[in-house]
């Protein structure tokens, strides 16, 4: 192969992985994101129960006071009944007291209903909380894997970056020149395989003259098509 094409193949090579190396290496931030998103709305499903069960307790401590101060009340309105000189009076304190036990009455089953809920709440909590422990485990093992991937991308990104460096230096100046436009122009692909008749970066037929020629790999040509600069394989 013309030692000039061959430095040109290495050269769209080196450049061909550098591409794949930045894409991926790009790819990984994005994907932190994703698992500490993640483990962000795992946190916030269980913030959410954890606000439902604090209210509960809240409403029911509320709830057992105020039984506390009925219940007072129920006493001493059941006290008075032997107080009570008049049927007038007896009969109003008896209604009073039928009105505080059915409060009573209601304000007991309306806590026996709510620590039924609050059971079923810090169950809730508890599996949130175990769901939330392991997305932290899994969520600092697949960054740390991450991040040790995005490393290893970054120094082999180095060392391509070097060798391409050296290998530019290899090509003629003017040749490099249409390589890099073509890279440019051409999506990242400026030098292309020509195999079966055609040409791999436009997948246009050549002549059969042109590709005869680029088979041979003595000189540098391009596809008539697209301007990649060509070489034979296979």
């Amino acid at each position: 192969m013309l030692a000039d094409l061959e430095r040109l193949v290495e050269l769209q090579r080196l450049d061909s992985e550098i591409a794949e190396v930045e894409a991926a290496a790009a790819a990984i931030p994005g994907v932190i994101r994703r698992i500490e998103e993640q483990l962000r709305k795992a946190k916030a499903a269980l913030d959410a129960v954890t606000a439902e069960t604090d209210r509960m307790m809240k409403l029911r401590r509320q709830q057992e006071r105020e039984l506390e101060e009925v219940t007072d009340q129920l006493k001493k309105r059941q006290s008075r009944l032997f107080e009570i000189k008049t049927n007038q009076e007896y009969s109003a304190v008896l209604k009073e007291i039928e009105g505080l036990k059915h409060k009573v009455s209601v304000l007991e089953e309306a806590i026996l209903v709510l620590l039924d809920q609050i059971e079923v709440e810090l169950k809730a909590r508890a599996e949130e909380e175990q769901r939330v422990r392991s997305s932290e485990a899994e969520a600092l093992r697949d960054t740390q894997r991450k991040e040790a991937e995005l490393r290893q991308l970054r120094g082999r990104l180095s060392e391509l970056q070097g060798a391409r460096k050296s290998q530019s230096k290899n090509v003629e100046s003017s040749l490099l020149q249409q390589y890099l436009r073509l890279l440019k122009s051409r999506a990242g692909l400026a030098v292309a395989p020509a195999r079966d008749g055609s040409c791999e970066g436009c997948h246009v037929a050549l002549t059969p003259q042109l590709y005869n020629e680029v088979r041979r790999n003595e000189e540098i040509l391009t596809c008539e098509r697209c301007g990649r600069i060509l070489y034979g394989k296979g």
